[in-house]
C-alpha cells in the first residue's frame, strides 16, 4: 500500500520537475494507482513532468503485469484532474528473457504535464 507523502516529512511538496516511471505503474491496483496518482501531485511541481512507461493493451499474451489501457490513462491524466498528455506512443518494453512474458512486451511512452494552475 503507498503512503501519503503529505503526511510525512520524507519529501517536500513540489519538490521535482521531472518524475520517471519506468515500469511501475501497471503493478498497481485502481484504489493503489490513485493514490501513487496523489503522490505525484504532490512532489511534481506544477508545470513539471511525469514520464511513464507501462505494460500496455497492445499486450496481447496472458500473465504478467496489468495491461493498461489508453483509455484508462487519458482519463486518469486527464485536464479535469489536472494533467496535460504531451505524447503517449506505442513502445517496446525489453525485459529479461526468463521474465513470464519473454524479453519484450508491448508497451504505452507517455509524457504528461501537471498543470500550472493546479493547487493541490
Amino acid at each position: 500500500m503507498l503512503d501519503d507523502l503529505s503526511k510525512t516529512n520524507i519529501l517536500k511538496q513540489h519538490s521535482y520537475d521531472i518524475i520517471l516511471d519506468a515500469a511501475l505503474f501497471h503493478m498497481f491496483s485502481n484504489v493503489d494507482r490513485q493514490r501513487y496518482i496523489k503522490n505525484l501531485e504532490y512532489l511534481i511541481k506544477p508545470g513539471g513532468l511525469y514520464i511513464q512507461l507501462c505494460f500496455s493493451e497492445n499486450e496481447t499474451r496472458e500473465g504478467g503485469p496489468r495491461h493498461i489501457k489508453k483509455s484508462d490513462l487519458n482519463q486518469l491524466f486527464s485536464a479535469a484532474n489536472g494533467w496535460t498528455f504531451e505524447s503517449i506512443e506505442d513502445a517496446i518494453y525489453e525485459t529479461k528473457p526468463e521474465f513470464a512474458l519473454g524479453p519484450i512486451g508491448q508497451a504505452y511512452l507517455s509524457i504528461i504535464r501537471r498543470n500550472k494552475n493546479n493547487n493541490t
